[in-house]
């Protein structure tokens, strides 16, 4: 099975100027810069699982749309951060088994990458510096789904994900072409990898219906990294962190046109994290529910399983709001 994405939304806050500010008062720096690329790391991670983070086509504040006044559901804040990067994910899924095999066996690949730039003024410059963040990944993994009857399914998992963080910073205002020699190729214009591994344990009921089909699923994440490369003088750090995410979906069947089927798609789940992953989404927990249309191809296929349009809403994070979504082979 093969699924596409391409999401828009946040990285991590933009910590340099912090750090320009602590390379003048604060003897050690790089402790500071160590934590923040492990940060960078964890919410590039979070961000590039669309089961946990989704976003689509555009972003929106439901409080204009549906006349609320709720900040945790969105803000103007949180709507430019949404905005603030892009990120294209590309997943394969590989079935090593059988269609008549109780017991699935799975290789799964996929390639990522994120975008962010930020233009930055210090002490009311004229001139702006202009920063621009990007990280790039590939991912694989093995999932064995152990289906204990018709409705009740473990799946366990282990992957690996090879990270490459990389900055390009123009300077433009005269107080940061000053300092030049003392961040460029350590806190700017650099490069940091990470080797992340990533143990996961999901548990997921299925139930059919002649409408449709609901489910539950619970999955857990633990991942650990370790980091090299030139920025901060090769002190890159450890990245860690955990996420679960607990949740619902239905489809409900409610027409067909020939071979192709028409339905609603509902679902909503909590997300708890913690570790290097909690203070770039500003929490140690948020909400995502999504609705929408799907249908499944008119034709017979093996790699569409259906495609749809939607909404999608994040409350509680740093990333809170509504998008515009197209889903492409949901489940």
């Amino acid at each position: 099975m093969i699924y596409m994405s391409y999401v828009r939304g946040f990285l991590l806050c933009n910590f340099l100027i912090t750090l320009l500010i602590s390379s003048t008062v604060d003897a050690s720096p790089s402790k500071n810069f160590q934590t923040q690329l492990e940060q960078t790391f964890a919410a590039a991670l979070i961000l590039m699982d669309s089961d946990v983070l989704a976003f689509g086509i555009h972003d929106f504040d439901p409080n204009d749309w549906f006349h609320l006044e709720n900040e945790d559901i969105g803000t103007d804040d949180s709507i430019a951060l949404r905005n603030r990067i892009q990120v294209t994910t590309l997943p394969y899924t590989l079935d090593l088994s059988n269609e008549e095999a109780k017991n699935r066996h799975f290789l799964m690949f996929r390639v990522s990458g994120l975008v962010s730039e930020k233009n930055i003024q210090l002490n009311g410059q004229t001139l702006e510096d202009r920063s621009k963040d990007r990280v790039l990944a590939g991912s694989v993994a093995y999932k064995y789904q152990y289906n204990i009857n018709d409705k009740w399914a473990i799946e366990p998992a282990f992957s690996t994900h090879l990270m490459q963080y990389n900055n390009k910073f123009d300077y433009r205002s005269d107080e940061l072409t000053q300092v030049k020699d003392q961040l460029d190729g350590i806190y700017v214009n650099t490069t940091a990898w990470s080797m992340i591994y990533e143990p996961s344990l999901a548990f997921k009921y299925t139930r059919e219906k002649p409408w449709g089909s609901w489910g539950l699923t619970s999955t857990w994440h633990y991942f650990y990294g370790h980091g090299w490369g030139d920025a901060n003088q090769g002190k890159i750090g450890n990245t860690e962190g955990w996420y679960v995410s607990n949740g619902i979906r239905s489809i409900y069947n409610f027409d067909q046109w020939g071979k192709a089927v028409q339905s609603m798609y509902s679902s909503f789940r909590r997300i708890d994290l913690g570790a290097d992953i909690e203070k770039p989404l500003g929490t140690g927990h948020y909400y995502e529910a999504s609705i929408g249309w799907l249908m499944t191809p008119p034709f017979d296929t093996e790699w569409i399983e259906n495609v749809g349009l939607g909404l999608n809403f994040n409350y509680g994070s740093a990333l809170k709001g509504g998008s515009i979504v197209l889903f492409f082979n949901q489940s």
